[in-house]
């Protein structure tokens, strides 16, 4: 699990530049989605659905970048009881968070895979 951490951390940190030009891709989209549900066109039942994914791509990118920002944590040899235990729990927390993140990136994944290609 700690590999895991330590993927999603490096990852967040190679997303970070990338941060601003998330944002506005993912509003983008949204405004796309907005738009196509308000309007009933054939232009725009066709680009509903991939606004749909974009959207979502663009929100969970966001979400692993500001979740995944601090290293994952480490116990010190020379911790009272309460301190480690304390690090223990976060270090489950912050495992946890890490194994739902890639359920939600494999679920995204199977959902644009099976919009845009059906």
């Amino acid at each position: 699990m700690q590999k895991l951490l330590l993927f999603l951390y490096r990852s967040s940190h190679l997303l970070r530049p990338l941060k601003l030009p998330l944002i506005v891709l993912t509003l983008f989209a949204l405004l796309l989605t907005s738009y196509c549900l308000i309007a009933s066109s054939g232009l725009a039942l066709d680009l509903l659905e991939p606004a749909i994914v974009v959207s979502l791509w663009g929100m969970l990118l966001l979400a692993a970048t500001e979740l995944f920002q601090n290293r994952p944590l480490a116990l010190a040899p020379g911790e009272r009881f309460w301190q480690r235990l304390l690090t223990r729990g976060k270090i489950l927390l912050a495992s946890f968070m890490a194994l739902l993140t890639v359920l939600v990136f494999a679920a995204l994944i199977w959902l644009s895979l099976r919009l845009l290609l059906i």
